[in-house]
């Protein structure tokens, strides 16, 4: 049994989980100071004051402790987490943080009351039901409840989020909780992943209890609808519910667009009339990447580029993602705005993959939530900068993350851009540098040996450092 540690992340939320680095959440939260999924940023940005939320498949609460923290003391959390060990940690966290309006409750959610196994890993993120089997792994019983059994006994009404997550169970969860479903109407986050497959039995139930279902574009924090006929990204975990009418509400704030336009579209979209907040931004993107420091030392470079035959294409595509973060326009504009330059890139690299192109598609990919398109991107323009041994950013172009915008590279360009490459692989090849273990190291010695590394980069060194007792490394290894 490990001792425990309280962690403080962000918004001053304590923590209490194992100490051990060789647990993941313990090392995301030392690595990252907070979880690594986007859709809690999201939720932090949309829950309010005095709602009411649930928390099935709670673990060690990083969910529930930060919606308790945003709807405050006039709200309520229920949490579900059925692992008694785990239980016992998420109710220090809540005392810790003072949070008497959080519910934690030992039980697991399910089709029906009564009683299974619970597998108990050491990951307790993987801890899952079984019935009926002998597991060689040790378990432990736990009750089953029901989200319509539950709901009926506390009387619950007024929920506005529920979170699901119980590894391969959400669909039993579903069954449960037709009824409360049926007369509710929260919004939903579930988990969309079976291992590898995308678990569309989910999807499909939602849409029979009258939920759509949408997908987080995290560059700017609002759902779009989730297709699962479409490209969908290796890396997206959660996917969000909710019936219309909540859909309404939230399309009036700004939170979702109920029917972005399709790529097929995106041309006639893009030739607006003449005036429109496209041909405004067409004539100021060389204003705004040319004030930023890198464009100051390549501003004479490009000025020679844009004459080439391909540059109105470019342009184009730097002009919408410029749009696509211009806060004064109508949300549903601005994601019209990112869809398009997005799929531009895509073609622009397709035709000539430069490494200012695969900059520029990194950092647009991030935003649109390709993340394996970002990672291809990140990973082409990473080697060939080594390769090469020199870099080739004639025409203009988007830094791969936003923290190198205003980092100066005081002439050091090469330097620079192989930094600012590797520093996101290292974010987004994985969820956390923990899955990459002792392999981890030689990248992260080369980000830190740069003056152009973040504090998060050298934090990542210690963590691995720490986990495996290495030593640092040597110019040689």
């Amino acid at each position: 049994m490990f001792q425990t540690i309280t962690l403080d992340i962000v918004d001053g939320i304590k923590v209490v989980v194992p100490d051990s680095l060789d647990l993941l959440t313990p090392f995301v939260l030392r690595e990252q100071r907070d979880w690594f999924e986007d859709e809690i940023r999201f939720l932090r940005g949309l829950l309010k004051p005095g709602q009411k939320a649930i928390d099935i498949g709670a673990n060690y609460g990083l969910y529930t402790l930060s919606i308790a923290r945003v709807v405050g003391r006039s709200g309520r959390v229920w949490a579900f987490e059925p692992a008694s060990a785990t239980a016992g940690m998420l109710r220090q966290s809540v005392a810790a943080n003072g949070f008497d309006h959080v519910t934690v409750e030992q039980c697991a959610m399910s089709e029906k009351e009564g009683s299974a196994q619970l597998t108990m890993h050491d990951h307790s993120e993987c801890n899952a039901l079984v019935r009926g089997a002998l597991m060689s792994q040790p378990t432990e019983f736990v009750s089953l409840v029901t989200l319509d059994s539950y709901a009926r006994a506390h009387d619950w009404s007024g929920i506005d989020f529920i979170k699901i997550d119980a590894e391969g169970e959400e669909v039993n969860i579903l069954r449960g909780g037709e009824e409360f479903l049926t007369r509710n109407s929260p919004l939903v986050q579930y988990e969309i992943r079976a291992g590898r497959d995308l678990n569309l039995d989910l999807v499909r139930g939602c849409a029979d209890l009258g939920y759509e279902s949408y997908r987080l574009v995290p560059g700017m924090n609002v759902l779009i609808p989730f297709r699962a006929d479409s490209e969908v990204d290796r890396y997206l975990l959660n996917v969000f519910a909710c019936k219309p009418e909540r859909a309404a509400r939230m399309a009036s704030e700004g939170r979702l667009i109920s029917e972005p336009s399709m790529p097929d579209a995106l041309d006639a979209i893009s030739h607006g009339s003449p005036g429109s907040a496209t041909d405004d931004a067409d004539a100021g993107w060389p204003v705004t990447l040319t004030a930023l420091p890198y464009g100051q030392m390549l501003a004479a470079q490009w000025q020679q580029r844009v004459a080439d035959t391909d540059a109105g294409a470019m342009a184009q595509a730097l002009a919408s993602y410029l749009n696509s973060r211009n806060d004064s326009l109508p949300v549903a504009e601005r994601f019209d705005a990112l869809n398009r330059s997005y799929h531009r890139f895509r073609s622009l690299v397709d035709a000539s993959p430069t490494q200012a192109r695969l900059s520029s598609l990194a950092r647009i990919a991030q935003d649109y939530g390709a993340r394996a398109v970002a990672i291809d991107a990140l990973s082409r323009l990473f080697n060939s900068i080594a390769q090469r041994g020199r870099v080739d950013l004639d025409e203009p172009f988007l830094a791969p993350a936003a923290r190198f915008d205003s980092l100066d590279p005081k002439g050091a360009l090469g330097d620079w851009m192989l930094v600012a490459a590797a520093e996101q692989l290292e974010r987004l090849q994985e969820y956390s540098t923990f899955y990459r273990g002792r392999s981890a190291q030689q990248r992260l010695e080369m980000i830190c040996r740069s003056e152009f590394a973040s504090p998060d980069m050298h934090r990542r060194l210690g963590l691995v450092r720490q986990r495996f007792g290495l030593a640092e490394a040597t110019s040689a290894d």
